[in-house]
């Protein structure tokens, strides 16, 4: 169908046409089982053999001759005496007490119409018999149950309510999975959409319908590839951007030198070596963010976490001493070593970032403490500091490229860039993890790694 409205319309109407077609026949069917019942009790030797009993012993023969009748019959009879009450004592069914009150009412008005010829006899409601004292008898006849070897004691109106309830439970099923499946697909690629992966299409499950759902797969397909179309161009953008950057930084950096001979050594000078340094790391954190932008093109390949860090903490060590900072070192508690399956070089790229971060905002001759332990099937690698921390408000936007909490931003120290820790979260992601901070009761930042241990791999 082309259209979910067609959809709804035809479905609802079809269970209502069902319902319906279901009762009228039902209907019509026991109609048709009480008219044969009545006719065959009337016509047959029944009510004769009902009549000899009454003549020869009253209500109690009468009562006896219906205990009697043989069930083979078919039929139900239900014999009322004057008051309405079963001549057996059961209990008399609605429709039956009903007919019995309309039968009451076609005597008194037969009674009432003396006027009428005398030729003219009506049609009575339901079969009776009359003893010499004047007593009557009335006769209701209905067809019994559905044989048990059908559906047991089940009644005409229980199996009507039955297939009522399965055509639409049937027709409400095919109508709610005809919905609900592409819309639970397209709930996960938009998802996935979200998450960053910018490769996800739906036109191979839902675009190939012909409905709205279908127009709506078709939109986001053409709204995502928009999307990767703008975060390539985006990303070579950035790159190109970058590579001619350096070209003039370096020939600005050679004409300063070239300046120092001529000039002699001025403050100046170094201040322009200070800035053009800055300047050059800006640019290489922006290629490397960029790198990390689009998918690897490498493998992902095993790598012992345990290994990596060590190297990655000898290395941050080594730059804290050749820069000169103030005696901030970096401690490693390595309490596991598990393996994951990943890309080498965007982790590295990750805890180095996250080090040089947390080295950057401790205070002097403090300590850094980078952790890794193995849970629920998960690598945690933690990094604490002992700096100011970050306010509340800024903590979910502290991935973000570019960013710079308030107390960094006034610093004089802070000289970063804001693109260390998006580095981080781009390279955790790519490998499959998920990363997070928060501040520490007793002062300072904790960053969370959190990596996927795959089976198989972990030491």
């Amino acid at each position: 169908m082309k259209s979910l409205f067609v959809r709804f319309f035809l479905s609802f109407w079809l269970i209502i046409g069902i319902t319906i077609g279901a009762a009228a026949i039902g209907g019509f069917w026991y109609a048709e089982r009480m008219r044969d019942a009545m006719e065959s009790f009337e016509l047959g030797d029944s009510m004769l053999d009902a009549s000899a009993a009454l003549d020869a012993g009253g209500r109690e023969g009468l009562a006896s001759w219906l205990k009697d009748f043989p069930q083979s019959q078919a039929v139900t009879i239900f014999v009322l005496d004057q008051r309405g009450h079963d001549i057996l004592e059961r209990r008399v069914p609605p429709w039956i007490a009903r007919g019995f009150r309309r039968h009451r009412q076609h005597e008194h008005d037969d009674r009432r119409n003396l006027d009428e010829p005398v030729n003219l006899r009506r049609a009575r409601p339901a079969p009776q018999l009359v003893t010499a004292s004047g007593d009557t008898y009335t006769f209701f006849v209905m067809p019994s149950r559905i044989p048990d070897a059908v559906l047991g004691s089940t009644d005409a109106r229980l199996l009507l309510l039955i297939f009522a309830l399965l055509a639409s439970g049937l027709v409400s099923y095919a109508l709610a999975s005809a919905i609900s499946r592409p819309v639970r697909k397209l709930r996960d690629a938009t998802i996935a959409l979200a998450d960053g992966d910018l490769n996800v299409r739906v036109a191979d499950s839902i675009g190939k319908r012909r409905d709205e759902v279908g127009m709506l797969g078709r939109e986001f397909d053409s709204m995502a590839e928009k999307l990767q179309r703008a975060a390539l161009q985006q990303t070579e953008l950035s790159r190109n951007i970058s590579h001619e950057l350096r070209s003039p930084l370096a020939r600005m950096r050679v004409a300063v030198e070239l300046a120092k001979r001529q000039a002699g050594d001025l403050p100046e000078f170094d201040r322009l070596d200070v800035e053009a340094e800055r300047l050059d790391s800006l640019i290489g954190q922006i290629l490397s963010y960029t790198k990390l932008d689009v998918a690897p093109h490498q493998d992902p390949e095993s790598v012992k976490l345990d290994e990596l860090i060590s190297e990655v903490v000898e290395n941050v060590n080594y730059e804290c001493k050749a820069e000169g900072i103030s005696g901030v070192s970096v401690s490693s508690d390595i309490g596991a070593s598990p393996s994951i399956c990943g890309y080498p070089g965007a982790l590295i790229s990750a805890i180095e970032n996250i080090l040089r971060n947390a080295v950057r905002h401790s205070p002097p001759n403090s300590d850094v403490t980078i952790s890794l332990a193995q849970k629920d099937g998960e690598a945690i690698v933690e990094v604490a500091d002992h700096g100011p921390g970050v306010d509340e408000d800024d903590l979910a936007e502290l991935f973000e490229p570019f960013f710079r909490t308030r107390k960094s931003a006034e610093s004089d120290r802070d000289h970063g860039t804001g693109l260390g820790l998006a580095i981080a979260e781009r390279a955790v992601r790519m490998n499959g993890g998920r990363i997070g901070a928060e501040n520490r009761v007793g002062g300072g930042l904790l960053v969370r790694v959190v990596l996927p241990v795959r089976k198989g791999l972990s030491a």
